[in-house]
């Protein structure tokens, strides 16, 4: 009687070894999102073309006065009018005008850049502890250990068997 306790207590006591607990601890996953914007103001200086206007006239002298005698030549620019040329009291007035130009543009944009931290427990099925893993190989050493004395005690008793009818 004492032997069968003792080989059932063998079998069961390296099963009672390989149960574990399960961890309730979910694992939990990290995600890192912050929203920056970044907003910046443009401006540029439009360059414009150089641009000229003429005016070519003979001059005489009458009574002792200057006088525009001929106008050999007059051109206008690209923005330039053709230059007013005024001649009183011996003094030489030219006038030249330009329509208004704007030349200065600015704008906005926008740039958005986004990060955020977030916390989300994934439940993951089946990951073991150490401890758990622990028990497992334990059981399995265990358990490889008593198929090999239960092995030799069975070629053992067929030995002494065998002996016994010689």
């Amino acid at each position: 009687m004492k032997k069968a306790c003792f080989y059932w207590f063998s079998f069961l006591l390296p099963l009672l070894l390989m149960t574990s607990c399960r961890s309730y601890k979910p694992a939990v996953i990290t995600e890192k999102t912050t929203e920056k914007i970044t907003e910046t103001v443009h401006d540029t200086i439009f360059k414009t073309e150089k641009d000229s206007s003429s005016y070519q006239a003979l001059l005489d002298c009458i009574n002792g006065k200057v006088v525009v005698k001929e106008v050999t030549k007059a051109s206008p620019g690209k923005h330039l009018s053709a230059p007013k040329v005024k001649i009183v009291d011996n003094k030489l007035d030219v006038d030249c005008e330009a329509r208004a130009q704007e030349l200065f543009a600015s704008w906005k944009s926008k740039e958005t850049l986004k990060d955020a931290v977030i916390e989300k427990p994934v439940f993951i099925e089946n990951e073991l502890t150490f401890l758990e893993e622990l028990q497992i190989w334990t059981g399995r050493i265990l358990f490889c250990l008593l198929i090999l004395i239960f092995i030799f005690w069975i070629v053992k008793k067929q030995i002494n068997a065998y002996r016994l009818k010689i």
